[in-house]
């Protein structure tokens, strides 16, 4: 049986009564999504999507920040771009990616234009939740590290089935619906510091919708897209990619949702900052530190997230996100970092910029379980903290209340 024919037989026949607290999941998740699409909705990335848009005509789909409604496959696009636009997204650990973001803009804009139900939504964001984590597992490491970015492939996939199963098609309907998606999951992480590389989201968005409407007209795909001699496995990773087997092995037992979680950021920033801000904040706390105090940083996190924090001195707010320099001062000058710590001013901030050359960060020893930082102050002093777990991670999240 091919890759395909397996998750689109399991993503058509599963039942709705999920359980292990699969819908509760669901919710907080969509409770987080909406948060972040509503608050990202003016954001430069987000406006362009919407301008862009505005001329292709009006349908049945919200988008925020417009008056008007758009077909859905144009909601989904720019409602997309607004969840990631502010970097403050959940993230997932198996597919390295931000599933929210890509999945919940697709369905709404989807199930608000063909009168669906919130419970058969859930439904159908669990499915895709199911979908996105295995491909992760079947693909990465190995697909992160040749450069693609996770969301922008492997979510126009998971999006492309969750879809297909709101729309209630069959095994071979969604099987043709997910096989269409693997000719329009495209992105690398080349676009880190722009604001493409927010709009990933809406476009893996916009081409779940797209190729679950194609399939349901009577396109076709090969259902050897996924696994075949020039499916995504052998052209979008490596040897050292794990494969099919075991992770559609377990399709929905347990479910992914439940097994891994969604991890929820507390940060507007890249996630790989959050167990040093964390830890950098527990100590300013824990010893009532103010920034003159430090004379430097040491934040020791995985070789392969260094990359990717690749702005030490950003020049905008798309950089600032991906920088740990700037991250850690913020967290060090102001206690806090907060959606406003993003913008041209607080970029600019003098007292801010000066303690970036303060900070660096290290390879994480292969040794070490956990990420930790060191903070080296003039008076001698040297306070050092691990962190096990991050915040709003599977293993410590948020209630609902926080998210609330």
């Amino acid at each position: 049986v091919s890759a395909i024919s397996a998750i689109a037989e399991w993503a058509s026949g599963v039942s709705k009564d999920h359980e292990g607290g699969a819908y509760d999941r669901a919710r907080n998740g969509c409770i987080d999504t909406v948060a972040c699409l509503v608050a990202g909705a003016h954001d430069p990335a987000s406006v362009a999507a919407r301008d862009a848009i505005v001329g292709w005509g009006t349908g049945a789909a919200t988008v925020v920040g417009d008056s008007e409604r758009r077909p859905a496959p144009w909601a989904a696009l720019a409602n997309g771009t607004a969840v990631d636009a502010l970097d403050f997204d959940d993230y997932d650990v198996p597919a390295a990616s931000h599933p929210s973001a890509v999945i919940l803009p697709a369905l709404l804009a989807l199930g608000e234009e063909r009168g669906s139900s919130g419970r058969s939504l859930l439904d159908a964001y669990i499915v895709g939740v199911e979908v996105q984590l295995r491909l992760g597992e079947a693909l990465n490491m190995s697909h992160f590290h040749k450069g693609f970015h996770s969301t922008a492939t492997i979510g126009t996939l998971a999006a492309s089935v969750a879809c297909a199963r709101l729309l209630g098609f069959d095994a071979a309907t969604t099987g043709h619906a997910l096989s269409i998606a693997t000719s329009l999951a495209a992105g690398s992480k080349s676009q880190l510091g722009t604001t493409t590389i927010h709009l990933h989201t809406g476009l893996a968005a916009h081409n779940g919708v797209l190729a679950a409407a194609l399939a349901g007209v009577g396109a076709t795909g090969s259902v050897d897209a996924l696994d075949g001699g020039w499916g995504t496995l052998r052209l979008l990773a490596d040897g050292d990619a794990p494969g099919f087997d075991l992770p559609l092995s377990k399709l929905g037992d347990p479910l992914a949702i439940v097994e891994f979680g969604l991890c929820v950021k507390p940060y507007p920033c890249c996630s790989y900052t959050t167990s040093a801000i964390d830890g950098v904040l527990s100590l300013r706390a824990e010893h009532g530190l103010t920034s003159n105090e430090v004379a430097e940083v040491i934040a020791r996190i995985p070789s392969r997230n260094i990359e990717l924090l690749k702005f030490p001195k950003p020049e905008n707010e798309l950089e600032a996100r991906f920088s740990m320099e700037f991250c850690l001062a913020v967290a060090l000058h102001r206690g806090a970092v907060l959606v406003a710590d993003f913008t041209p001013t607080a970029i600019a901030e003098e007292e801010v910029r000066a303690l970036l050359p303060r900070i660096r960060m290290e390879a994480l020893p292969e040794t070490a379980e956990h990420e930790n930082v060191t903070i080296l102050l003039h008076d001698g002093r040297t306070l050092e903290r691990t962190v096990e777990h991050p915040r709003g991670s599977a293993a410590l999240p948020f209630s609902e209340d926080e998210l609330l």
